[in-house]
């Protein structure tokens, strides 16, 4: 070696430590929160489409239906029509303007138990002969009896 070099000293460089990936979930959980606290309250107002106090028949085979129109039928009380009271021999009509004239609307009759057949069957042919055919009669889930529940 050369005297030259001799007192130097040959420093190799440090390598870099390589930047560790950060993600910044914040502004990510604000915004599902912000979802969970919209669903919750919509379907709060969901829920509460008619407001009156009715027991549904049950069935062993009732299932959900998506609602489009709402035919309400309660003992001793006006029918209604997506909550608006209307005369029973404007139910035909009042759902035509619910369902926006589209003849292949769901129409979803909601009747208490203690509602006559006469006044159901009226209901049903109104709505018929306004040319509103999809028509599905709501009924409450029947509960079936398990095993331990002996009375």
């Amino acid at each position: 070696m050369s005297d030259a070099l001799a007192g130097q000293v040959f420093v190799l460089p440090r390598r870099r430590r390589r930047a560790r990936p950060y993600l910044d979930l914040t502004a990510m959980i604000d915004t599902v929160f912000n979802l969970l606290i919209f669903f919750a309250v919509a379907t709060t107002f969901a829920g509460a489409r008619t407001g009156l106090p009715m027991r549904l028949p049950s069935a062993k085979t009732a299932q959900p239906v998506p609602e489009r129109v709402v035919v309400t039928l309660v003992l001793g009380q006006p029918a209604h029509v997506n909550g608006q009271a209307v005369r029973e021999n404007q139910i035909g009509a009042a759902a035509v303007r619910a369902a926006q004239g589209d003849t292949n609307a769901q129409i979803v009759v909601v009747a208490d138990e203690r509602v006559p057949y006469s006044q159901l069957v009226g209901a049903l042919d109104e709505v018929r002969g306004a040319g509103l055919h999809r028509i599905a009669l709501a009924a409450a889930a029947k509960q079936t009896a398990r095993p331990d529940d002996v009375r």
